[in-house]
């Protein structure tokens, strides 16, 4: 695939999520409260917020947050949740509708792949206040459960242990990092729908996206770990890097 073909594929992907924000809000997983427990007292960027899985969970740790999300479909379901102390607003990471160094955190949950890291870098900067913190959270199925890696090695979901390794930002110090493991409970219904809103997933032909989705619902059936079990503990280890200026 060349450069061109890539970039336009992961723009499809991207773009991908508002045609399924009501499942998204439903089922993706929210974050557990150590996760952002290091985050400074003060008020917090969440860009590329969705549906407000994370925006949840900071309001609920105390925070007053902007929650900036590009898509549509994504802010209205965000913005219907009417949850205290947030503004929502349209944006993206590249250019944040939000002043200079008013905010004591930006965080990226799930998000941060999706921007471009030298200018989304630079925002972040730009935004925070002299002692303010960079934070990417992502939820990573755990794999070292054989029957979790089938379930990504199906879906066509990478490799999880390239996305572990921290990037180096411009602007920013070697991170800190907070590793968190938990689990969702979901039946096996459930766990078909997550897996059916992620965009390797749902950009597929609709034949295509079927027959993923009829595999992923063998394997759990066959499984030991999986079949008849109500509900299923989907295991995550949620990483929170933490960047200072």
């Amino acid at each position: 695939m060349n450069a061109a073909r890539d970039d336009e594929t992961r723009a499809e992907r991207a773009r991908s999520f508002g045609r399924v924000a009501a499942d998204y809000d439903r089922i993706r997983p929210g974050y557990p409260a150590a996760a952002i427990a290091p985050l400074r007292p003060g008020p917090v960027v969440d860009v590329g917020a969705g549906t407000g899985k994370l925006t949840t969970a900071l309001v609920a740790a105390g925070h007053a947050v902007v929650a900036v999300e590009p898509d549509p479909a994504m802010r209205t379901v965000l913005a219907g949740h009417d949850l205290p102390g947030v503004d929502v607003r349209d944006g993206t990471g590249e250019r944040l509708p939000v002043a200079d160094g008013v905010a004591a955190s930006v965080v990226y949950g799930q998000a941060w792949h999706w921007v471009d890291p030298v200018a989304a870098s630079a925002e972040a900067a730009r935004v925070l206040d002299p002692g303010g913190v960079l934070a990417l959270l992502w939820n990573l199925p755990d794999v070292t459960a054989g029957w979790v890696a089938e379930l990504n090695r199906i879906s066509g979901q990478p490799e999880v242990t390239a996305r572990t390794t921290p990037p180096t930002l411009p602007g920013f110090g070697t991170p800190e990092l907070v590793e968190t493991r938990w689990t969702q409970d979901l039946t096996p219904g459930e766990l078909l729908l997550l897996f059916s809103t992620f965009s390797r997933v749902s950009t597929r032909a609709p034949d295509d996206r079927r027959a993923v989705l009829g595999h992923l619902r063998g394997h759990l059936a066959r499984t030991p770990e999986t079949a008849g079990s109500m509900p299923i503990g989907y295991p995550y280890r949620c990483l929170t890097l933490l960047y200072r200026r």
